[in-house]
Formats: structure tokens, sequence, C-alpha cells
């Protein structure tokens, strides 16, 4: 009887294993992928996320993993940009990273067409008036209590 529940036990534990590995394979991502459980593509995908991808939580690994699944079907041109983007935010300390979330929380209150309108008048700005709007921007938030929106400007 023993040795019957053994086998069955094995069984068991191999069809889910290898069942687990298909899936994780056919895009069916695991609730916390370790850095080991990814592919070859996704790990080269995401090795700028290496030496942090342990303090991610469970949701961050699955949204990474998610993202590239799909970055192989990208266009060039998008794959380029966003490895750029992803090497940037991974020099970013972790108070830049919560400057940087607040911003995008707060950017979503403002519509799309009026923040097409004011990126266009500043990009027909000279370098000297863009520095003035600058300054004037870093004096205002001198005055202001810090906060996560108005703490040191991300670099580009």
């Amino acid at each position: 009887m023993i040795g019957r529940r053994f086998f069955l036990t094995c069984a068991v534990l191999t069809l889910a294993f290898t069942g687990s590995s298909v899936s994780f394979a056919q895009g069916v991502i695991p609730n916390n992928p370790s850095w080991s459980s990814l592919s070859a593509s996704q790990k080269e995908t995401l090795a700028t996320l290496q030496e942090d991808w342990n303090t991610l939580s469970a949701e961050q690994r699955t949204k990474w993993v998610q993202l590239a699944n799909r970055y192989e079907k990208l266009p060039e041109a998008d794959r380029e940009r966003l490895k750029s983007r992803m090497s940037d935010w991974a020099k970013l300390s972790t108070s830049d990273r919560r400057v940087a979330r607040a911003n995008f929380i707060k950017s979503l209150d403002i519509p799309n067409d009026k923040k097409s309108e004011a990126w266009e008048a500043y990009q027909h700005l000279t370098p000297e008036e863009k520095k003035q709007l600058a300054d004037e921007a870093a004096e205002k938030n001198k005055s202001k209590k810090p906060s996560l929106v108005n703490s040191p400007t991300l670099k580009n």
C-alpha cells in the first residue's frame, strides 16, 4: 500500500511540475516567479532588473514577466525604447522611483490634450526661457514643504 501511495504521489507531483513549467512557457505566469524560473529570453529582456529581482513584489515580478513575454512581438524601435527606459528605471534610487510614481499618478489627472499643448509650447521655448522656467519652478518648490511630488526631480 505504501509503495502504491508513493508511486501515485510521485506521479501527481511530476504531472504538477511538468504542467506548471509547460503553462509558464505558454504564458501562464506563476504568482511569484523566481529569477531561475525565467526562460533565457525573459532573462535577457529583464537583465537590467536581475540585481533587484528579489526585492520586487510578486505583483511587480509578474508584470515584468508579462512585459518580457510581449517584448519579442514589439517593433524594433519600441524594443529599444523599452530597454532604454528599463535601464534608466533600474538606475533610479528608491526615493527617485517614489517621486516618479507620484508624478505619474498626478499626471493622470491632466487631460492628454492639455499635456500635449504644454509640451508643444515648451518645445518652442529658447534654451534661456527653459532655464528660467526651471529656475522658477525650483524656487517655487523651495518654499514648499517637501513631499513626494516636489522633492528633487528625476535626472535624464
